[in-house]
């Protein structure tokens, strides 16, 4: 089964039917006049038809080469129009630039495609929420706020930043229950604890060695809910510090945060060159530079 014509096949029907000889085909695609010739029986052979006609000096096109030539030359356009909308986009500052980031972060963001859209109003940023990873290599976000640091070589960490967990009561479960001064006054509380698939997260399991069998305790599924019932007074429990700091319901029980764990702004290699996200990239990382204390739970 002969071999289906591919774009070398037509790049030298191009070069042939501009140059209108062999010598000058080969001129214009930098090679010796025999390859054009090697070239132009391999294309021959892929058509399966005779694509030029060679009569001592004349040369000329046979039909078969005039349709081969006409679809060359619209190829060429295409890809010279594809050429130039993609250098476009990646060195214009518009567009939209999406963000991959656990809920949290949804949060803390909230403000900052705004602030973007203050430097630059024709770039946009979309915030994307959802525990699954997204798949950067294949275009579901531009940026991820992740905590797995990447091991797939195309994968960049542009940058790093700690965010620390800290044990929280509202305000009013302390006046009706007294307020715990060390861990060994955590037993006994009520406790806010999480389910069983947010125990392999070390902040999260943290609370679990204070729980036992006969002490009062509520099990929640998701951050939200757990910061709700904390601030209701329905028990003691963990939070990010950057929710918990910011809630004037709730007041942190001890200064230093119980754990911090490495967080990760990750984009692919093949973006690199792209000048929009370069720009949120780069207002990304200053914004949790700017926060970095706060974000790893640092008081004072």
């Amino acid at each position: 089964m002969p071999a289906e014509p591919d774009w070398n096949d037509f790049r030298v029907i191009l070069a042939l039917g501009r140059a209108g000889s062999v010598a000058g085909a080969a001129r214009s695609l930098w090679v010796d006049p025999s390859t054009v010739s090697r070239r132009l029986a391999t294309a021959e052979a892929a058509f399966g038809a005779v694509l030029v006609v060679r009569e001592a000096r004349e040369f000329s096109l046979t039909r078969e080469g005039k349709s081969a030539f006409a679809a060359a030359e619209a190829m060429e356009a295409a890809a010279d129009r594809a050429r130039a909308e993609v250098r476009d986009a990646r060195e214009a500052l518009e567009g939209v630039v999406r963000i991959a980031c656990p809920p949290l972060a949804i949060r803390y963001l909230e403000d900052f495609p705004g602030t973007v859209a203050l430097r630059h109003p024709d770039l946009g940023v979309e915030l994307l929420s959802g525990r699954a990873p997204v798949n950067l290599a294949k275009g579901e976000a531009d940026i991820s706020i992740r905590a797995v640091r990447p091991t797939d070589m195309d994968l960049a960490v542009a940058h790093s930043f700690g965010l620390g967990s800290g044990v929280f009561a509202a305000k009013t479960y302390i006046e009706a229950h007294g307020r715990p001064a060390t861990l060994a006054d955590i037993p006994g509380h009520a406790l806010v604890q999480y389910a069983e698939a947010f125990l392999h997260m070390p902040p999260f399991a943290w609370i679990e060695r204070f729980a036992g069998a006969g002490k009062p305790g509520i099990r929640v599924d998701n951050i939200d809910m757990a910061q709700h019932r904390i601030a209701g007074g329905q028990g003691i429990g963990v939070l990010y510090c950057i929710a918990g700091d910011a809630d004037d319901r709730l007041v942190r029980l001890f200064d230093e945060p119980i754990d911090v764990i490495d967080m990760n702004i990750v984009y692919h290699q093949s973006m690199r060159g792209s000048v929009r996200l370069r720009a949120v990239l780069d207002m990304l990382i200053a914004f949790h530079i700017e926060r970095r204390a706060a974000l790893a739970g640092q008081q004072g």
